[in-house]
């Protein structure tokens, strides 16, 4: 996808009742009119690209992309009101942050009473003055490679370029939770699967308990992964690989994390903006709730439900994959701990039941 002219040649786009997202609720005429002859110095992006994804599939919830890290200041009167509306705040505050395990109460407790199957933290980063080119995206992709390498310890592993992988090889990890799918029709629209698969990859440690995403929806997507119910192992091996890429990028590249003062890290999509992070567990949902009950009860807990398979797959024998909603106005802990005193809540609730 080409960016898109700037200026007259850019027409309102045709909204229906089918389009329920949120790039339609803010976007009308007038904010139309004032932001179609901007257009991003890094990587050319319009007021049409932000809202492409929205336009053209209508069952979005978002409808907006940022394409660089310009795009929050040169279109910040849609990205605002969307970024306050999804996360839940009236301000944007200034972006706090905590990476310290030992801040966290732990989740033992649960492993009795809560069957949970896996656990699983992961982060969203992108690296500061990268655009969205196929030469950028190969650039990013040696920058992160060159990084990964040095690792050492329990995250030290190997880098796999996406298409150096078999077909079995694919669907055995993606299966496994381990690698991201094929092209998403979202990130298509929006133009962010372009060139694929190159420059596109995946780095995991013997375990596999440690991975890293390239090039994917984002830059770089950190996680930390194992089987049952320690949290704080899987956040403390999470904050131990974001410091250790970070000083690596900075050491052999000079770069870092695009960030933001009130946005925090910033993310491709909105709703992943503040800590980029996602905290998740793997659970079997008491049979008391349906999933109507379930995702109400989840909502007001500040906790998000979907089928282990991704954010639109089903449940499975009851196993759900219940994370974090917010990202940002909250610390990296703040937002584990909601996970951890949310199941609880759930599963207390269930027993009196």
């Amino acid at each position: 996808m080409a960016c898109s002219q700037v200026g007259a040649a850019l027409q309102y786009p045709t909204w229906t009742s089918r389009h329920r997202c949120l790039g339609r609720k803010i976007l009308n005429q007038d904010l139309w009119e004032e932001l179609k002859g901007e257009k991003t110095l890094l990587t050319g992006f319009t007021i049409n690209d932000v809202v492409r994804s929205g336009v053209e599939l209508p069952t979005s919830s978002v409808g907006v992309y940022a394409g660089d890290e310009e795009c929050y200041r040169l279109y910040g009167p849609i990205f605002d009101p969307i970024i306050k509306e999804y996360h839940g705040i009236d301000e944007i505050p200034v972006h706090l942050s905590n990476l310290d395990p030992r801040c966290l109460t732990s989740m033992s407790q649960l492993q009795n009473k809560a069957p949970i199957l896996s656990t699983r933290c992961r982060v969203v980063r992108n690296l500061s003055g990268y655009g969205i080119s196929r030469e950028k995206r190969l650039e990013v992709e040696n920058v992160l490679v060159t990084a990964l390498e040095g690792l050492e310890g329990d995250l030290r592993g190997h880098y796999y370029p996406y298409d150096s992988l078999t077909t079995s090889e694919k669907d055995k990890l993606v299966m496994g939770g381990y690698l991201f799918k094929e092209i998403d029709k979202y990130q298509a629209a929006a133009g962010i699967s372009r060139d694929w698969p190159e420059g596109r990859g995946i780095f995991y440690n013997k375990e596999k308990t440690f991975l890293v995403w390239v090039n994917e929806e984002d830059h770089v997507r950190i996680i930390s992964m194992q089987k049952g119910a320690d949290v704080k192992e899987v956040f403390d091996r999470l904050c131990r690989g974001i410091n250790a890429i970070s000083q690596a990028l900075l050491r052999h590249a000079q770069t870092e994390f695009a960030f933001h003062k009130h946005y925090g890290y910033l993310s491709s999509c909105p709703t992943n903006l503040g800590t980029g992070m996602r905290a998740s567990v793997h659970v079997s949902v008491p049979r008391s709730f349906n999933d109507v009950q379930l995702k109400n009860t989840c909502r007001q807990l500040g906790l998000d439900v979907r089928g282990r398979h991704g954010e639109t797959s089903e449940a499975e024998g009851g196993v759900y994959d219940v994370s974090n909603r917010q990202r940002l106005g909250r610390t990296e802990v703040d937002l584990l701990q909601t996970v951890i005193n949310g199941i609880n809540s759930l599963y207390n609730t269930s027993t009196k039941n």
